[in-house]
């Protein structure tokens, strides 16, 4: 065994030990912490696994808010927001002037019962936060539905847009951000990025949103979802000079078409 390999495994090997030993040193030392997004208040503990946060749909009496000229006024109580089944994509932004520190839960309800007893009450999936620099997007279903504000520390301000969702099929290319609508049998995908700029894209649907790529510059990776009969591919690439593309993978049992029979 040569000197250079000795240093190699002496490194591994002490690295290694370090690492289990600071982690253990962490989990004994360092408690939970967290913070409540009411009161600001640190929690420690016990009180940071979540037992303390109410999600806005326990709160008895939550607010409905309203859309008014294209904005969605919310206090730091939270509340619901009605979705009229069949209504178009919508995205939602925080408005300028809001508080940088204000971070605000988002969660879509399919179905619009309030009663969190009922057998028709489904729970509620988290699509993101309002927070500065962010937007969440949200796709209807065809039935009416809800959407959920978590409280936060102080009253906040969306804006309301309905974006146009592209139609793809098997595949699509392209550079900057984009909002691609997908209806088919696939459920996974290859998604590549060439150049520098970060590739995000997230799968939104209804009621539901999943982080598929969260990378930089040069990406060649897969990513699956959740059966749907529609999702809509969230690209976020508008920091460098990159272009993407999706290709969906044949699901499987569906045949291909047909080559072309050859001219004599």
């Amino acid at each position: 065994m040569n000197g250079f390999r000795r240093i190699r495994l002496f490194s591994a090997a002490a690295w290694a030990v370090g690492t289990v030993v600071v982690v253990a040193l962490a989990f004994l030392t360092f408690p939970s912490m967290a913070i409540n997004p009411r009161t600001g208040e640190l929690l420690v503990g016990e009180d940071a696994d979540g037992e303390d946060y109410d999600y806005p749909w326990d709160t008895a009496g939550a607010p409905e808010l309203e859309i008014v000229d294209g904005v969605v006024h919310g206090t730091r109580a939270g509340g619901y927001l009605r979705l009229p089944g069949g209504s178009p994509l919508l995205t939602l932004t925080p408005a300028t002037g809001n508080d940088q520190d204000e971070w605000v839960r988002v969660y879509q309800q399919k179905g619009t019962e309030l009663d969190t007893e009922a057998s028709n009450w489904e729970w509620p999936g988290y699509l993101g936060a309002l927070y500065p620099d962010s937007d969440v997007v949200i796709l209807p279903g065809s039935e009416d539905g809800l959407l959920w504000f978590g409280e936060s520390l102080g009253d906040w301000t969306a804006t309301v847009t309905y974006p146009e969702a592209t139609p793809m099929t098997d595949s699509a290319s392209g550079k900057g951000n984009a909002l691609l609508l997908y209806e088919g049998d696939a459920l996974s995908g290859r998604f590549q990025h060439t150049g520098t700029g970060i590739f995000l894209v997230g799968a939104v649907t209804v009621g539901d949103w999943n982080s598929l790529v969260n990378e930089v510059d040069e990406v060649d990776a897969r990513a699956s979802w959740e059966p749907t009969d529609r999702v809509v591919f969230q690209v976020e690439s508008d920091t460098g000079d990159g272009s993407w593309t999706i290709t969906l993978d044949t699901p499987a049992g569906t045949a291909p078409d047909p080559a072309p029979t050859p001219a004599p």
